[in-house]
């Protein structure tokens, strides 16, 4: 929650509504799309998960099937949030790339850190193409969890789980998708982010874990991409960056040892 916070407070200073005005407006017009249609395709899975109970068997027990409408219900609710939140974050991201590269940018040169100039051109294109990158490993893996998801809620009382690990990886996505911005600017590549990521792993899934939860709530998903981009690279500076330059320390050390 600091590094959210943390966030919070370089956006409000002078210099910075450029790199939050046009992110903004793209997320409003998503906004209206993307929930409309979270909405109506929310209705239509929760009724055909309720149409898989055959009448007979509902009939034997009511009172039974009433409970289980419920708990059917707030599974699919949390479920739907989180894929919500996650699909909110990842287009928006893609449309807003370049902006939260320059907004990451900024946030680093004004802490002192040195990044190679490039051409605003050139910055787009590379923002993209790490977009997708991202975009992939997403996919790949959430396709993996998807199904280790759906096999798991056949399964009693496991079944229970299911949302709580959805969760888990919507915030592991969100940890780095919001780190990567700083990570990109300064030639870390997205797998040894990944890898560095993990490290400062409570930082890493708490800071995800307080973003996904933003993101799954309407109306307060406008306004969070600007401020993940800020906290997460605060975060990359304060715990990533510096593991770096202790293993540099670490292997000079070495070298001069041997």
């Amino acid at each position: 929650m600091q590094f959210i916070v943390h966030g919070l407070q370089v956006l409000i200073q002078p210099g910075y509504r450029k790199f939050i005005m046009i992110p903004l407006l793209i997320n409003i017009i998503l906004f209206v799309i993307l929930t409309a249609f979270m909405v109506q395709l929310f209705n239509d899975s929760f009724a055909w998960l309720l149409n898989l109970i055959p009448d007979w068997l509902i009939n034997l027990a009511p009172t039974f099937f009433d409970v289980i409408d419920y708990i059917i219900f707030a599974l699919t609710l949390i479920l739907f949030l989180v894929g919500y939140g996650l699909s909110f974050s990842i287009i928006t991201n893609i449309l807003a790339a370049p902006f939260n590269g320059l907004l990451a940018e900024k946030i680093q040169k004004e802490a002192g850190v040195q990044i190679p100039e490039i051409s605003l051109k050139t910055l787009i294109w590379r923002t993209l193409g790490r977009e997708m990158t991202k975009l992939l490993y997403f996919i790949k893996y959430g396709l993996l969890v998807a199904i280790g998801l759906f096999v798991l809620s056949y399964v009693p009382f496991i079944n229970l789980a299911v949302p709580v690990i959805a969760f888990v990886w919507s915030a592991w996505c969100m940890a780095i998708q919001y780190l990567d911005y700083a990570a990109d600017n300064n030639g870390q590549s997205f797998h040894s982010l990944r890898k560095q990521a993990k490290r400062p792993y409570f930082s890493t899934m708490g800071f995800g874990a307080v973003v996904a939860g933003l993101f799954m709530l309407p109306i307060v998903n406008i306004f969070v991409m600007p401020v993940a981009v800020a906290g997460g690279t605060r975060l990359w500076l304060q715990k990533i960056a510096n593991t770096d330059e202790l293993e540099v320390i670490e292997i000079k050390q070495i070298n001069t040892q041997t």
